[in-house]
């Protein structure tokens, strides 16, 4: 899947977005009321008798009081018209208890009354409509003043219009067919998101999935299309449906922001303060579930506010050091929720009854989860494209390693038959020469260099054998008690350099250790000292007790030697390392590489140092 495929998709939506507004709201020209007036009732008890005597005031085409207990009056004049029955529409359909005050042409003076809203079983309603409740009223050549009577614990947002029933019609048929578009774009990113989770799990797009389903869930529920599916001896459930629904998104839509933004690493009080808002949604439905609704509906509108207020700063304090994988990028991070900030004040505001508003302002909630939506869509799809491209590259980078583990493998199977075959081979022709170095009764230094020569070839060999079974981890360990002391003196005798040997021996006794490897190091470090010294030059050895900083008590050995040329210590134990002028000496390099490994493998160590032309090499193993 290739991004700019998406890309062009996500733009087609937003412009379709734009195309079809000024479609979907219609026009206002067949709106039959000439005149609006509005009351607020603060006590709540006023009859119409009484209404008719108070001062209303002018208003717009939304009535706007926010979230308050006072009764909401509306007064309006709907104008001369032929036809026989007009429609009142009201939205939007959250809206608990309106009633309609008319008076019959043959009873002037008179006032009956109706009743609809969400907490009226949809079966019960006069005007059977999903998206907007309504009442019909009878048209007449004379203009005609009506009330009503809003009381709800959802915002006091209301919008009324009075439409010949063609026109109704027509308009419900338009809000019908932005919902469906509505609900194609919010169900495509939601399977989008679903798909990629699927593909690739990862918690920001799970979450994404949950805040798509969240937004579809209270779209259905605010615009009425719970109602018809609500029991008809249970009304007041649809009412307490839409309220949680407005609850939980607003949980979700806070919980995806904080997780989104976490990588970001931004202000961490600004976040704590963000996250600490999800914590009260089990309080609201608390409060919502016993006799609160209001109240908790209200907190929930500003802790919306809140949270939008917090977001926009929050991606301002993000820091510029982000890992490069990351995307989007901290500019676009910061464009997408400059837009998403100002869409949501724009669609809440009139919610809050803080400013004016027109007939779109209903649809703006929607129009706000669209865009937020999209650009959540966009940053997620970025981010995934990304992760499936590091997904690529860390598959490739695998099967190289894998290749290149393929390959070592079999070079080490070849070189392991190799150093096989080399000491099977090898070791019957070298006895056969020492053999015979013994029958020709050879004295002098001809013969001690002869000896040396085949100790060294010897010795070459098995310690190549010796890194082989190491490497393969075939060599097992044998704890026994060891003398470091009485293995040295062998090792000097074997050697004929007491003559040169400082030793020095401040342990109490023996320790536990594997005696074969114990002598394999000394022997490796003894050798090491005479190769490398001047000639007829002192070398110290000295064993003691010595406790290392983790705590652990054990033995340190070292040997300390005069240098022609100091070693470079950090390539000193590396495998086949020698110095550059240490060809005049027989070796592969393999000594101190060897003889550390065993000594790792001891649970010890083994470390080197050097002051002016003089190298310490100390051994350490345990107790």
């Amino acid at each position: 899947m290739h991004t700019y495929p998406t890309a062009v998709i996500s733009r087609a939506f937003v412009f379709l977005l734009f195309l079809c507004l000024p479609w979907i709201n219609g026009v206002q020209a067949a709106d039959l009321i000439v005149k609006r007036e509005v009351f607020s009732d603060a006590s709540g008890q006023l009859d119409i008798a009484q209404i008719q005597q108070q001062d209303f005031q002018p208003v717009k085409n939304l009535l706007t009081a926010g979230y308050t207990p006072a009764s909401q009056w509306l007064r309006i004049t709907v104008g001369p018209t032929s036809e026989k029955t007009i429609e009142l529409r009201i939205r939007p359909t959250y809206l608990d208890e309106i009633t309609l005050y008319y008076q019959e042409p043959q009873q002037p003076g008179q006032w009956r009354s109706k009743a609809t809203g969400d907490r009226y079983a949809y079966q019960d309603r006069e005007r059977r409509h999903a998206i907007t409740h309504g009442f019909v009223i009878n048209g007449g050549s004379t203009p005609a003043v009506y009330y009503l009577k809003l009381r709800t614990t959802s915002t006091a947002l209301m919008y009324v219009e009075a439409l010949p029933h063609a026109e109704a019609n027509l308009k419900e048929m338009r809000q019908h067919l932005m919902m469906v578009f509505y609900l194609a774009i919010m169900l495509w990113l939601g399977f989008w998101s679903a798909n990629d989770f699927v593909s690739r799990p990862h918690l920001l797009t799970g979450l994404f999935t949950l805040y798509q389903a969240g937004h579809i869930t209270y779209a259905l529920a605010i615009l009425g299309y719970f109602a018809p599916w609500v029991s008809q001896q249970h009304p007041a459930l649809n009412d307490t449906l839409t309220s949680i629904a407005i609850l939980m998104v607003t949980w979700v839509s806070i919980f995806f922001h904080y997780t989104l933004l976490s990588q970001y690493k931004p202000n961490r009080w600004a976040m704590r303060i963000l996250l600490g808002l999800t914590g009260f949604c089990p309080v609201l439905i608390f409060g919502l579930f016993h006799g609160y609704a209001r109240e908790a509906l209200a907190c929930n509108a500003y802790i919306i506010i809140l949270a939008t207020l917090l977001l926009l700063p929050i991606t301002m304090s993000t820091r510029r050091d982000n890992p490069p994988e990351i995307a989007p990028s901290r500019r676009m991070l910061q464009i997408i929720y400059t837009l998403h900030t100002l869409s949501l004040l724009a669609s809440i505001l009139p919610i809050m009854g803080w400013s004016s508003a027109a007939e779109w302002n209903l649809n703006a909630i929607l129009g706000h989860s669209m865009i937020s939506a999209l650009l959540m869509y966009i940053m997620l799809q970025q981010r995934s494209t990304m992760i499936r491209k590091e997904s690529e590259s860390a598959k490739l980078s695998l099967e190289l390693t894998q290749q290149e583990l393929t390959l070592e493998r079999q070079k080490r199977d070849e070189m392991g038959y190799f150093m096989a075959m080399i000491t099977h081979e090898l070791k019957t022709p070298l006895s056969v020469i020492r053999l015979s170095l013994d029958t020709l009764q050879l004295t002098g230094p001809s013969k001690r260099h002869i000896e040396q020569s085949i100790t060294d070839i010897s010795s070459m060999i098995d310690r190549c054998a010796q890194i082989n079974k190491m490497e393969d981890q075939h060599i097992q360990v044998n704890y026994e008690a060891c003398n470091p002391g009485a293995l040295l003196h062998t090792l000097i005798t074997e050697y004929a350099c007491a003559a040169r040997i400082e030793l020095s021996i401040h342990i109490p006794g023996p320790f536990h250790c594997d005696q074969l490897m114990l002598r394999l190091i000394l022997r490796n470090l003894l050798e090491n000292a005479l190769k490398y010294s001047p000639t007829n030059s002192p070398i110290s050895i000295r064993i003691n007790a010595q406790t290392e900083n983790d705590g652990r008590s054990g033995v340190a050995i070292s040997f300390e030697n005069s240098v022609d040329q100091p070693p470079d210590l950090i390539r000193i134990f590396d495998k086949y390392y020698r110095e550059a002028n240490s060809s005049k000496h027989t070796g592969f390099g393999l000594g101190l590489y060897l003889s550390r490994t065993v000594a790792l493998s001891l649970n010890g160590s083994l470390n080197a140092s050097v002051y002016h032309h003089r190298i310490r090499l100390t051994l350490w193993l345990p107790n």
